[in-house]
């Protein structure tokens, strides 16, 4: 067992222990509220009691929040879960229906959860944490509907200099925008907090028109940079002319979002978190799929899980 596998303290957040719960029944192939409880329960070396209620009572209390949340999961994420409740609620069961696309993606943001994105990001020579740039941009595109178009814009993207990204940006949505740097020194900045823009134009070619401005984030420690991005200062810092319709802001994480949703939602605009994100993952590139299961059967190969 690796140490992805090990289990959380019973005093975790129901998120992480929902996800240990999917990590343990992806390893096995099921697994049970008793044995998730018994986990739990072994995990303290002396006797336990929360609130003067007993270990085994508290560590069954918390496993009946996690299978609750795990439902709540399914039905955020419609047909793209790939695991499924029976027993009357007390079994989490691996589907182990194939690699369907949706399916293969969820595994890939519980891994890019859970792993640490800092030190283990790398799988079969593909960078996860940059992956999941363009794994957002066209699941972006997909949300904001027919004739919806996404670029990278951050560190994934092939163009390395700040101001030829931007002019880039502004030749593929075809507005009259232009780069500018208004403190003519030198640029610092490698994409001021934008990793992904979409967009939705309009035949005639005219300003005013729905554009989402947005940040990835891999792992579990995002809350802390969900006010980062501003897309109005970074229109009014780097283009010669503002959009007559500002940007709104887009948020993108790998985990599924659990405690504190709606504050958490408020500071970071329009969130897109692991279950929001499987909901429209319908269609995704080829070459994006193919390299989300390269990295995927690479991670869960290195961290003993079965490759699906």
């Amino acid at each position: 067992m690796t140490r992805l596998l090990d289990t959380p303290s019973i005093d975790s957040p129901v998120s992480e222990l929902a996800d240990h719960a999917e990590l343990v029944c992806w390893w096995r192939g099921e697994t049970s509220r008793t044995e998730l409880a018994k986990g739990l329960i072994r995990l303290e070396e002396n006797d336990y009691s929360r609130d003067g209620v007993p270990e085994e009572e508290a560590a069954m209390e918390t496993v009946d929040d996690v299978l609750t949340e795990i439902s709540r999961r399914m039905s955020a994420c419609r047909d793209g879960y790939p695991f499924e409740v029976t027993n009357n609620g007390h079994t989490l069961v691996d589907t182990k229906l194939g690699q369907c696309d949706k399916f293969l993606f969820y595994r890939y943001f519980l891994l890019a959860t859970r792993l640490n994105m800092g030190t283990n990001r790398k799988h079969a020579q593909i960078d996860g944490a940059l992956l999941f740039e363009e794994v957002a941009a066209d699941i972006a595109r997909n949300y904001f509907g027919c004739g919806a178009e996404s670029l990278v814009f951050g560190t994934a993207s092939t163009i390395t200099d700040f101001g030829e990204k931007i002019a880039h940006l502004c030749s593929r949505m075809d507005l009259p925008y232009h780069f500018r740097n208004r403190d003519k020194e030198p640029v610092v900045v490698k994409d001021g907090k934008l990793d992904i823009v979409v967009w939705k134009n309009f035949a005639d070619k005219r300003d005013s028109m729905l554009i989402g401005f947005g940040q990835c984030k891999t792992g579990s420690n995002f809350r802390n940079h969900v006010t980062e991005l501003h897309p109005d200062a970074f229109c009014d810092k780097w283009l010669d002319t503002s959009p007559a319709l500002m940007p709104i802001r887009l948020f993108l994480v790998t985990e599924a979002v659990f405690e504190r949703w709606y504050s958490t939602a408020r500071d970071s605009g329009l969130l897109f978190d692991r279950c929001r994100l499987i909901d429209y993952a319908d269609q995704v590139s080829d070459n994006v799929v193919d390299r989300v299961k390269s990295w995927t059967n690479a991670a869960a190969r290195a961290s003993s899980l079965p490759i699906h």
